[in-house]
């Protein structure tokens, strides 16, 4: 986007009150003209004549950008996606118009849901929880997209038992890169099935997606139980998911480098008279802040209606509203303005200037690492020794062998069916920055260098200070490369290391520090 300079000076310069004054109305805005126009295709139009139209005008599309020779990628605008990069791999490649946002039906019999790729979280639990049902793993930020996630990544306090979000997927509906229209189940393409997930759209552009779905009850019991020990939180941790009761949700926050809390629940119908807490409720303290009482007044337990459990972390966008409006959690700001929710990322990126993507960048640390769950505690020591940010999100995910389809993601190293890992996820304004002591790229290199020899990964959608031959020795290409020839993708679609690269100035300086290091 190209912005005249005094514009770029003001939104560089006043960065918080754009964010308030600007990026929350519009947000409430695109949210309430979005839900009407889902509202009026679910009630007045047949959704699924208008899906198969629209797929025939992609596959003219696709069909016309293989023959032109290009590259093919979305038409999507790169400050609508929810990553941090500005996307400038788009540059002279065929983009091709996908607006599928709608779900398509919902087989109650089979427990499926098909939808299209471009229907958000918080519409799929509009359209799901009031019938009685949820996906099986039911990420919490309302706006990512079942699409990303499932050609991504999505995790979920249910991925403890269920995987991530793409070992619930039934079907994949692709468009290849010659414009043919491919169904791709475990038994159906199978080999196709497994190679999607994390290809970022590098394989084909998914149309469609059928899903798992649970029965689900009003409320949520969740309760608290805090640690003022690491290796406590740990050990108790591992037993929880371990255990043949498992409960249904289960996630963790690290406090400090020594307090923490376990949050663990399961569906329940409440006994009349219970008092309920609606933690999404707009003048409600943020869901993080709420939990960390306990490390105060010791456990507790609460019910909460399914639908705020699944979004509690959608106001606070997490632990990262707090550095970008400092007020926000403030009682007359959640009065006064927090009725309009939290800002859309996307719409925080079209204000977000070069020299703000600069600073985002050297100075916010925004990773989610995924290491095999006996790491836990030392990933929560370098994370400390590194960035000292906290909060830290921590959630058990359960990897699975996909035998000789092995995807992206390596079948487990333990000899089983399964193997347990965990997610840290690290946001927010690392502690050396006022000091003038932090290097994001040295950081970032040394957590990923020790994501890497703990077998584990980096979920893609941050910035990432990897090589090639470091991206490659992370992730198994194998399976995935085999997939790009047998479906004509090497010449048609960018690799997912090309889609996932940070802009140039950033390689120049991992460049720079590699050079330095030889």
């Amino acid at each position: 986007m190209s912005i005249s300079k005094p514009l770029e000076e003001f939104l560089s310069n006043n960065r918080e009150f754009v964010i308030a004054a600007f990026a929350v109305p519009a947000s409430f805005a695109y949210r309430s003209v979005q839900s009407l126009n889902n509202w009026i295709y679910r009630n007045f139009r047949n959704t699924s004549a208008r899906h198969e139209k629209m797929v025939q005008e992609i596959q003219k599309q696709v069909q016309a950008g293989y023959g032109s020779g290009k590259r093919m990628c979305t038409a999507r605008k790169p400050w609508k996606s929810m990553s941090l990069r500005s996307a400038d791999f788009k540059q002279d490649m065929a983009r091709i118009d996908i607006d599928l946002r709608n779900v398509l039906e919902i087989d109650a019999k089979r427990g499926i849901v098909r939808a299209e790729p471009m229907v958000t979280m918080g519409e799929i639990t509009h359209f799901l929880n009031p019938r009685g049902f949820a996906l099986s793993v039911q990420a919490e930020m309302d706006d990512l997209t079942l699409g990303g996630l499932c050609m991504g990544v999505g995790i979920e306090t249910t991925s403890h038992r269920e995987g991530f979000l793409f070992e619930t997927v039934e079907a994949f509906e692709i468009i290849t890169a010659d414009g043919e229209l491919v169904r791709s189940t475990r038994e159906e393409n199978a080999d196709l099935f497994n190679a999607l997930p994390w290809s970022h759209g590098t394989l084909g552009f998914v149309v469609a997606i059928e899903l798992r779905i649970i029965r689900i009850q009003s409320h949520v019991k969740l309760d608290y139980e805090p640690f003022d020990s690491l290796d406590a939180l740990c050990t108790r941790l591992n037993e929880l998911i371990l255990a043949d009761d498992a409960p249904c949700f289960v996630e963790a926050l690290a406090i400090s480098d020594q307090s923490g809390v376990i949050l663990k629940g399961d569906f329940v119908t409440p006994p009349a008279g219970a008092k309920i807490n609606r933690i999404n409720n707009y003048y409600k303290p943020w869901f993080y802040t709420h939990a960390t009482r306990s490390l105060e007044i010791g456990p507790f337990s609460e019910y909460i209606p399914t639908r705020h459990y699944y979004h509690r972390h959608t106001p606070s966008v997490f632990f990262q509203l707090k550095d970008l409006i400092r007020f926000a959690n403030t009682p007359y700001y959640r009065y006064l303005w927090a009725w309009m929710g939290a800002p859309k990322i996307s719409l925080m990126k079209l204000t977000m200037t070069r020299e703000l993507r600069r600073q985002a960048f050297e100075n916010r640390v925004a990773q989610d690492i995924l290491v095999p769950i006996e790491h836990l505690a030392d990933s929560i020591r370098l994370s400390d020794s590194l960035f000292r940010i906290y909060p830290l999100w921590i959630c058990p995910v359960r990897l699975f062998d996909h035998g000789s389809n092995e995807g992206f993601l390596r079948n487990p190293s333990n000899g089983e069916k399964s193997q347990m890992y965990v997610d840290l996820g690290i946001y927010g304004l690392p502690a050396g920055i006022e000091s003038g002591g932090y290097n994001q790229v040295r950081a970032s290199r040394q957590l990923e260098k020790f994501v890497r020899e703990c077998a584990g990964y980096q979920m893609l959608y941050a910035d990432m200070c990897m090589t090639r031959n470091e991206f490659e020795q992370m992730f198994e290409h194998r399976h995935y490369r085999a997939m790009r020839r047998k479906f004509n993708a090497e010449n048609a679609f960018p690799e997912v290391y090309q889609k996932v690269v940070p802009e140039k100035w950033i390689r120049e300086e991992i460049d720079e520090l590699c050079d330095e290091t030889v």
